[in-house]
């Protein structure tokens, strides 16, 4: 909708929007702080109630920043009180640590407090419109963001069991407060809104004004600049999805190398960082994600790669990419028991058991022997069931493909101090039974990372 555009038209909008592109959730809750945007919004809404396909409530959040901010509080039961809709009222502390940003904590106190009492299925509505649109895209632009940041703010995105809305972004600041004046409503001023160290702030006062002066439809130009990038980071992201599914990576923290290397190095790269995302690792800078597709692709053979940020960390082997927490698992210097079908290990090194298979540990041995569970020891020997000759530990780690990095935790099975399994690998002679009869093999569950 244009600022030119008639304020009239503002109900009828919705309604449309409503109608044809919102889903229909269990209730809506407009997050309602009582400023002009919020206001208009939930008057709005109050006049479609009936037609809505689902309840409609407020919800206000008490941030403790300012010495008026129980007094707005009130107002906000009086606005909902007239309108005869209910209202959540929550506070939170948003006093920001060092060297945190204010508007940062701030937001994702406030979402989090929203979050803990709304219900599954139900929608939160903000009072988004295009100019903060247009803010976002800017904001982004001198982050240096890509096309995913620069699409700005959805109409509509999942938000955990939940969703969330915005359905005045295709309409103009100048039109809400036009209808809202009309309306004769009274709102709050936030006198925070006004101050210039906050950069949304010195946009919106200093640097937009100008803006306008010479380009007077500068916000709508920027704002359909935002839906163009979303329509390119959507497509992006779709090939992405079918890249990574290619390489084994969709929903694996283990990536195969060689199908990446057919790619070219734009697509190899939203590859990673689709990968990185899909996985809840926190994304690496433009430039260390391009030096860890580097790394990975074109390192030698023989490198040991470990690439280390904010508690997560990628390895390669053997051609193949590996996401891992930053953990230190630290595995028992004490041999551990080992009774019954399932063993849960310590440490948080997951858990082991014992399952019925051809050519496993002699079943009358594993009972009459004393078994217990160890973890990598130089002196490991063992040779494996139905194979010709010893080998030593680092042999067998490397014949069934475990990473470096993974074998300090590996457990090892022993049966009256002898080596008697390695978890996921072999069973060791002479305590297998033959390859026809049923004994006991040895399998290791990691503790998910």
């Amino acid at each position: 909708m244009s600022s030119r555009a008639s304020a009239a038209r503002l109900v009828e909008r919705l309604r449309a929007l409503f109608q044809d592109h919102l889903p229909a959730p269990s209730r809506y809750w407009v997050a309602f702080s009582g400023g002009p945007d919020s206001t208009v919004l939930l008057h709005l809404l109050a006049k479609l109630r009936g037609e809505l396909p689902a309840p409609l409530a407020a919800v206000h959040v008490d941030h403790g920043l300012h010495p008026d901010s129980a007094a707005w509080g009130r107002h906000c039961e009086g606005v909902c009180d007239r309108l005869d809709l209910p209202l959540q009222s929550l506070r939170v502390d948003a006093t920001p640590g060092k060297g945190e940003s204010p508007e940062a904590v701030a937001r994702d106190r406030r979402y989090a407090a929203i979050d803990a009492v709304l219900e599954p299925g139900s929608m939160l509505l903000t009072a988004h419109h295009r100019d903060d649109q247009a803010e976002t895209l800017l904001l982004q632009l001198l982050r240096g963001a890509g096309v995913a940041g620069l699409a700005g703010m959805p109409l509509l995105r999942p938000w955990g069991d939940k969703w969330q809305g915005r359905p005045l972004l295709d309409i103009a600041r100048a039109d809400l407060r036009t209808w809202g004046e009309r309306q004769g409503l009274s709102w709050i001023d936030d006198p925070s809104n006004a101050q210039l160290t906050a950069d949304r702030n010195y946009l919106r006062h200093r640097i937009i004004p100008d803006l306008l002066l010479r380009w007077p439809g500068a916000l709508e130009s920027i704002a359909r600049s935002a839906g163009h990038c979303a329509d390119a980071a959507e497509l992006a992201a779709l090939q992405a999805e079918r890249d990574l599914a290619v390489a084994g990576g969709a929903g694996s923290r283990v990536l195969r190398l060689v199908p990446l290397r057919q790619l070219s190095a734009a697509r190899q790269r939203a590859v990673l960082r689709h990968w990185l995302a899909a996985a809840g690792a926190p994304p690496l800078s433009s430039r260390r994600l391009s030096d860890a597709r580097h790394q990975l692709l074109q390192g030698r053979s023989d490198a040991d790669i470990r690439i280390v940020w904010q508690g997560w960390q990628l390895r390669r082997y053997r051609d193949t990419a590996w996401l891992l927490a930053d953990s230190r698992l630290t595995p028992p210097v004490k041999p551990t028991p080992w009774v019954g079908d399932r063993l849960e290990l310590a440490a948080g090194l997951g858990t082991l058991r014992r399952v019925a298979r051809a050519g496993g540990i002699d079943p009358q041995r594993w009972h009459n022997g004393r078994v217990e569970v160890v973890y990598r020891d130089p002196g490991v020997r063992c040779r494996p069931a139905g194979r010709q000759g010893s080998r030593d530990f680092k042999a067998i780690m490397q014949e069934a493909g475990i990473p470096p990095w993974q074998r300090p935790i590996v457990p090892i099975v022993r049966i009256d101090g002898q080596t008697a399994a390695i978890a996921n690998c072999c069973v060791c002679e002479p305590f297998a039974v033959g390859p026809t009869s049923s004994g006991w093999w040895v399998e290791w569950a990691p503790a998910p990372e």
